[in-house]
């Protein structure tokens, strides 16, 4: 039986979404706020086309959320929701992988060899790159039993002794590639010994030429998904959620990519919460947020 990470398990705030081009529609609930969430003492990464939450100021391994399927696309856009670690904030650096969300159209622009079976929309996908320029060293896409509402956990672990990045993808669904007891599905691969000093939950739009979209005014907030459940480990070991022993920032995209009020806000996270949801080993506080679309302040 299908067990479905539903809108009445996760109730508590706001949510978040990513990336290419095309379509999507989701309306926001009745008295939704409009404004940018407030953060205390707490940095702010303005771009033109992320959202979310990043972590800095050390290394890390290991990196996990529950993904909610964002809610489909608007103007033409379509998102991707994802978990990263990098080697630099946001897309600035040229080493990083992601494991996340994205939708059918999106992954065949990505990969014009992938082909989506029929009536499924949307696919988890992993990739990894080591030095951007040569372009990603693996990638691979799984086609995903999902409707909005639906929550897949993704996480990324870099085993630092082995040099090898260890995927681990559980939707709620038994899918093609399920092996595990949770119906997860696990992908590994050779690293090139990276040293990932960032790690975050984005938000991503993207065109299919891998060039940021600057995200058009809306007519109402809304909701477009939720992080659930995040945690991160570090190269020597140390756990966290959202937040721990480093510095965590609010990543959010503003119609010129300058700080607000310098630009309008266009999507932003809510304020960290938590969940109550154990991840990476305990429950953990400020282990969940969610991403919205927002209107000119």
């Amino acid at each position: 039986m299908r067990t479905r990470i539903t809108r009445a398990f996760l109730t508590a705030a706001a949510a978040g979404a990513t990336i290419a081009t095309v379509g999507f529609t989701a309306a926001a609930p009745a008295g939704a706020a409009a404004a940018r969430p407030a953060q205390n003492s707490m940095p702010v990464i303005s771009t033109v086309s992320y959202g979310g939450y990043e972590a800095s100021g050390r290394d890390f391994r290991y990196v996990t959320s529950l993904i909610r399927v964002p809610d489909m696309a608007e103007n033409g856009l379509y998102p991707q929701a994802y978990v990263q670690l990098s080697n630099g904030s946001v897309a600035s650096g040229d080493t990083y992988t992601r494991a996340g969300i994205e939708t059918c159209i999106v992954a065949t622009f990505v990969n014009p060899n992938f082909t989506c079976p029929n009536g499924v929309q949307w696919v988890g996908f992993i990739e990894a790159f080591h030095n951007s320029i040569l372009g990603p060293f693996f990638t691979h896409f799984v086609p995903l039993n999902l409707v909005q509402g639906d929550g897949v956990w993704f996480s990324i672990y870099f085993d630092q002794p082995g040099n090898e990045l260890h995927y681990v993808l559980t939707p709620p669904t038994v899918e093609s590639c399920s092996t595990g007891p949770q119906n997860q599905c696990y992908y590994d691969h050779e690293a090139f010994g990276p040293i990932y000093d960032h790690a975050a939950g984005l938000a991503d739009y993207t065109n299919a030429t891998g060039t940021p979209v600057p995200l058009p005014i809306w007519a109402e907030p809304f909701r477009l998904t939720q992080f659930l459940g995040g945690a991160l480990t570090t190269y020597n070991g140390q756990k966290g959620s959202w937040v721990g022993p480093w510095t965590t920032s609010m990543v959010e995209a503003t119609s010129n990519g300058l700080p607000f009020p310098q630009g309008s806000v266009r999507l932003s996270p809510s304020t960290l919460w938590s969940d109550g949801i154990a991840s990476n080993g305990a429950v953990r506080n400020s282990d969940a947020f969610g991403l919205w679309r927002r209107v000119d302040a």
